[in-house]
């Protein structure tokens, strides 16, 4: 942020003062001053990840579309104001939109860490088959989960995310074990698979 140059010229003598704050001049400037809103959505996303590892929900689908959601619409808002060249005039609301998405992002990435740290239920170890087995690849990474068949009422399958060790040591049309939670909140969630 600027101040005019005669701000000061401006106070000593007793004009009356024309010294707010001037908006970031440049483009430069102004996406600087974004990145660093932007960075208040971090908190969101490792909360979000740590409650994914250690208490991965049964029904992970929505939960994750609507955190992407919460994620993405300050960075979608930015990119419309600059495709509509108004990012200036948009700076403040730009800054508002990080600052309440990145809000809600960690409020809602809190609901499945406290449904499983809170959850004093004991487990209920389901037995079930391994209908398919999927590994995908991201770069370094390698996610592994197991499609399984549904032991609640309306639903064929469940998707799981596994460990690559339990991933290898199960088979397609073998028996497994999992061991669900009710969640504190009612958001099932999963500790663990074994083959049986």
């Amino acid at each position: 942020m600027q101040k005019s140059l005669t701000c000061g010229i401006e106070q000593q003598v007793g004009l009356p003062a024309t010294c707010a704050v001037a908006p970031p001049s440049s483009t430069r400037e102004i996406q600087k001053a974004l990145n660093k809103h932007s960075l208040l959505l971090a908190p969101g996303l490792l909360v979000g990840l740590a409650a994914y590892i250690v208490f991965p929900p049964l029904d992970a689908g929505p939960l994750v579309a609507f955190g992407l959601f919460l994620l993405f619409l300050p960075i979608v808002l930015q990119l419309l104001s600059i495709v509509r060249k108004r990012l200036s005039d948009d700076l403040d609301r730009l800054r508002t939109a990080y600052v309440y998405s990145s809000l809600a992002l960690l409020l809602f990435a809190l609901l499945p860490l406290l449904n499983g740290w809170l959850d004093t239920s004991p487990g209920n170890p389901v037995t079930t088959s391994v209908i398919k087995k999927t590994e995908t690849r991201r770069g370094s990474s390698t996610g592994h989960r197991l499609t399984v068949s549904s032991w609640r009422p309306g639903r064929s399958s469940e998707e799981l995310a596994v460990e690559s060790h339990t991933y290898n040591t199960v088979f397609v049309g073998k028996t497994i074990a999992v061991e669900m939670h009710k969640g504190f909140f009612g958001l099932p969630w999963y500790a663990g698979v074994s083959s049986r």
